[in-house]
């Protein structure tokens, strides 16, 4: 008797078809970055970098110059002083996993060409949604898991800034730990009062004069309110770069000005963003997106593995990173930015 439902046991249809219609994240994640702001910036800026391995990621923090380098007379003897030139901060590294999970009776189930076809493109939709949600969620969390989670913006540039640690470091009292904070109420940040004064945070961190803020992040209501006005004013003009991606941004001189939303809705559990009224400046110079070279944005090379003795097989997804910095001071936050 012909039946429709076929239980071939080598039959692997499914587990093929969802392999092939994955997200192709490629060998370094473009489709993840280009999907996160603040990565696509960092790889733009070629602050993205991959790392043979190592048991974490280790920035030395410049706190004085090499004795060894001065100005001398012709007949004097040159230095050979031993140096120790760095403050090590050091970050974990951690680990972002994953599966997609099948079932033999899904398979068995799933036989019919546009059902099979229709469920493994909505298990590569779920994939294509959940992974740059969760890092972009991770790098807005205010207060990261130790231990799991990776650092984010708000932890790498702190609103208090002479407490806590960062890399492993204590910032109680040193200048180079801490980061730029101005609390002073920015009334309207669309007016010229409102871009002068964040020009003036702009300048006010520079490490020198060609090495200051490059990338400033606001809350979506105050990054509307500076367009508004630009654009009466015929200045608002886009990092074009940024805009191939798909980014909304603006530039203002060296300086690229983007936002994340401060309100995010739905129930997908990652909904960790900017705190509204706040707005950072980062010299991209100085922070860094590190993955390790073998477990970056890897789905599972050999396919499919069954998992215990059950009927499921699971294709599994891991990265091994952590956002960086060498430099915190480098790094501002201004607390009280309104927009009319």
């Amino acid at each position: 008797m012909a039946t429709n439902v076929s239980y071939a046991s080598g039959d692997s249809a499914l587990e093929a078809l969802v392999l092939h219609t994955l997200p192709d994240f490629g060998e370094h994640g473009d489709g993840i970055i280009n999907n996160n702001f603040l990565l696509s910036y960092l790889k733009d800026k070629k602050r993205f970098k991959v790392i043979d391995g190592g048991l974490e990621f280790w920035k030395g923090v410049m706190t004085r110059e090499n004795s060894n380098f001065k100005w001398q007379s012709h007949e004097a003897t040159m230095s050979a002083n031993l140096q120790d030139p760095n403050k090590r901060l050091r970050f974990d590294i951690m680990t972002f996993t994953g599966s997609i999970v099948v079932n033999k009776k899904h398979e068995a189930m799933n036989k019919g060409r546009a059902m099979i076809k229709n469920y493994a493109q909505t298990l590569r939709d779920q994939a294509e949604s959940t992974i740059p949600n969760a890092f972009n969620a991770a790098f807005w969390k205010s207060s990261p898991t130790a231990g799991l989670e990776p650092e984010s913006i708000p932890s790498l540039i702190s609103a208090t800034p002479t407490t806590g640690t960062i890399g492993g470091l204590s910032r109680t009292g040193d200048k180079s730990l801490q980061n730029g904070v101005y609390t002073t109420a920015i009334a309207d940040i669309g007016s010229e009062a409102g871009i002068a004064a964040l020009k003036r945070l702009i300048i006010r961190q520079a490490v020198n004069a060609n090495d200051m803020s490059d990338l400033v992040i606001m809350d979506d209501s105050n990054y509307a309110g500076l367009v508004g006005y630009l654009n009466t004013l015929a200045r608002y003009g886009a990092n074009e770069r940024m805009a191939e991606l798909d980014f909304e941004t603006i530039k203002m001189g060296k300086t690229t000005i983007g936002f994340e939303t401060s309100a995010l809705t739905g129930n997908s559990g990652y909904t960790d963003t900017i705190t509204s009224g706040y707005m950072y400046g980062i010299n991209s110079k100085h922070m860094n997106f590190e993955v390790l070279k073998d477990g970056n944005f890897m789905w599972n090379p050999d396919g499919f593995e069954r998992v215990g003795q059950s009927l499921n097989k699971a294709l599994y997804f891991w990265v091994f990173c952590n956002l960086t910095t060498n430099l915190p001071r480098a790094h501002w936050v201004a607390t009280s930015v309104a927009s009319t």
